[in-house]
């Protein structure tokens, strides 16, 4: 149960504006305060009686994105800290400008729509962390409850809060909030992790099972909003809007495995299948818009592994030819991409001596975990339905958050239609906020059964 003092969120997401007019590419609009000759904002033409520093960077937003995954106008800058230890995980926590984020609001059902929240104060932070497991590397893409307290020479600033859930194109999956800050110095942030309540598999089984807490501080002053708004970093304009992705940042150590690569980012031709043009879209290790003055520190992404690193019969839609051999030629819903596969039987996460139906939706270029999903499966075999598994959100060390059910009859031609009930329950940054909403059934075939 929340703390009386604890900020709800439904509370918070009511006080925001609902997301309109998510229709295709049409152009570009200014916020407020962008130069009209259409050139790119200079941060440093900013006003603030306040700050010596303006405290947020003027931003030009794509205006009419497609319904799907996209490619912002920028590239946000931040600073890193640390990662700190938190009994078996580690916490990586990052800091930028305030900016806004997009929620789902609404019971958890298909009438959910997205939200914007803004900033209520230009004065301080955009608060992120990612969270792992110190032992098996795997990301935390999921919401317990976490809660975050903010303090100053001993005194609480503000209420304790609840981080939303979020995911980043160059970030992937992590925690964030802004946060409003009453003056310049130095901050310290407690934050309280919960036991992880979905169920674990692999080398997590069995771990993971008790609460901890992890302490930062970092330094809010001039320095800092020169360094995070002066380091926004504007892409080719004719690249704003398309569909694609901008490739996850380099955190130091990149991502734990370097085959996740393969595939990752966007299509410079836009169509959706290809590659990250890297004079636009990479990230460099030594870009200092993207870490604190102490260098570089190891923090994972949360890609989930690519197709052929899943067991058993990879599921077909009933159209496809050819088996897809990377996640952009995936079966599509709302622009979610859809792995399904159907193990031998007796493999390790089925009960007894069943198959496994394991489902993996991911985003489409940098196959970052969509968690929260309600989803109901129905397998029919000659126009009767023979199967309707329950699929439960599982993390596993080995093929990340998916969701999955055993089975104990699937035949090759059997009909497997996944109908989403509710979209993906997490806070999305630019890029995201107009895919994974409408989602329709994603029907497969069972080809030949190993």
């Amino acid at each position: 149960m929340q703390e009386r003092d604890t900020i709800d969120r439904r509370t918070f997401t009511r006080r925001t504006a609902a997301v309109t007019g998510m229709l295709a590419l049409a152009g570009c609009q200014r916020t407020d305060g962008e130069s009209g000759d259409g050139s790119e904002p200079d941060p440093e033409d900013g006003d603030d009686s306040d700050d010596d520093v303006m405290a947020v960077p003027e931003v030009v937003e794509v205006e009419d994105p497609p319904d799907a995954v996209y490619v912002p106008t920028h590239r946000e800058a931040m600073r890193m800290l640390e990662p700190i230890a938190a009994g078996d995980l580690r916490l990586a926590p990052m800091l930028s400008y305030p900016h806004p984020f997009w929620v789902i609001a609404g019971g958890g059902g298909s009438d959910d729509e997205v939200q914007r929240v803004d900033p209520d104060d230009g004065r301080g932070v955009h608060m992120m962390f990612t969270l792992w497991d110190d032992e098996s590397g795997v990301v935390l893409p999921i919401d317990d409850g976490t809660q975050l307290r903010i303090s100053r020479d001993g005194e609480q600033v503000g209420q304790p809060r609840s981080p939303w859930p979020m995911i980043s194109q160059e970030m992937g999956f992590h925690f964030g909030d802004n946060v409003s800050l009453p003056e310049d110095g130095t901050y310290s942030v407690e934050v309280t992790i919960p036991p992880v309540s979905t169920r674990k598999t692999g080398d997590l089984a069995g771990r993971l099972e008790e609460g901890v807490t992890a302490t930062f501080e970092f330094v809010y002053d001039d320095e800092f909003r020169h360094e995070v708004v002066g380091g926004v970093e504007y892409l080719d304009e004719e690249d704003w809007g398309r569909r694609g992705a901008l490739a996850p940042m380099d955190h130091g150590g990149g991502m734990e495995d370097g085959d996740h690569g393969d595939d990752m980012g966007g299509d410079e031709h836009g169509d959706g299948h290809g590659h990250v043009d890297d004079g636009h879209h990479d990230d460099h290790a030594d870009d200092s818009h993207h870490d604190d003055h102490e260098g570089h520190h190891h923090v994972p992404y949360s890609a989930l592994p690519d197709v052929e690193a899943y067991p058993g019969t990879l599921l077909l839609e009933s159209r496809a030819d050819d088996r897809p051999e990377e996640t952009a030629d995936l079966p599509r819903s709302g622009d979610a991409a859809f792995l399904s596969t159907v193990t031998e039987p007796g493999f390790r996460l089925a009960d007894g001596d069943e198959r496994y139906l394991l489902v993996s939706p991911r985003t489409p270029y940098n196959r970052v975990p969509l968690a929260d999903m309600s989803m109901t499966v129905t397998i029919e075999r000659d126009g009767e339905v023979v199967a309707e598994p329950t699929l439960e959100q599982i993390l596993d060390s080995e093929y990340g958050l998916h969701y999955g059910a055993s089975i104990a009859d699937v035949r090759a031609d059997d009909t497997v239609t996944i109908t989403i009930e509710s979209p993906p329950q997490v806070a999305r940054h630019r890029g995201y906020e107009t895919a994974f909403l409408e989602m329709e059934p994603v029907e497969l075939t069972v080809p030949e059964v190993q």
